[in-house]
Order: structure tokens, then C-alpha cells, then sequence
């Protein structure tokens, strides 16, 4: 998982952790530690936690619950 999340440095990503999504540009990681940046913003990620991972498709994270589809 540190070798896959090291080869996304620079790249704006979601991971999934037990339920909830957080999105950002990975910084680094650095021990078993993920740093996500966003909006000045960083989220410290226990990489043992992570459960998906995705790259971001939009600027604006999706909040976890349902989503309904536009017409």
C-alpha cells in the first residue's frame, strides 16, 4: 500500500476509511502515515485503515451517504 500511494505523489486522490471518504492531493507518506492536502487543509491517513482508493474524477469530493442521480 506505501509503494502504490508513493507512486501517487502530486496526484488528487479519495480513499475510503471504515465509511468515510476523504479526498486530496497526496503530499507524502511518510511511515504508515498518508498526508492529504486540500484546501490549505491536511488530513493525516493511518494507511493500515485505508479500504479503497480512488483517483478523483471532480474537483468537489463526494460525501459519503446516498447520491441521487440528475435528469
Amino acid at each position: 500500500m506505501r509503494n502504490f500511494l508513493e507512486s501517487r505523489l502530486g496526484s488528487e486522490i479519495e480513499v475510503c476509511c471504515q465509511g468515510i471518504t476523504i479526498a486530496g492531493k497526496v503530499a507524502k507518506v511518510e511511515g504508515n502515515v498518508l498526508h492529504l492536502e486540500k484546501d490549505g487543509l491536511t488530513a493525516y491517513v493511518n494507511i493500515e485503515k485505508i479500504i479503497v482508493i480512488w483517483d478523483s474524477q471532480e474537483k468537489k469530493a463526494h460525501s459519503p451517504g446516498f447520491h441521487t442521480k440528475s435528469k
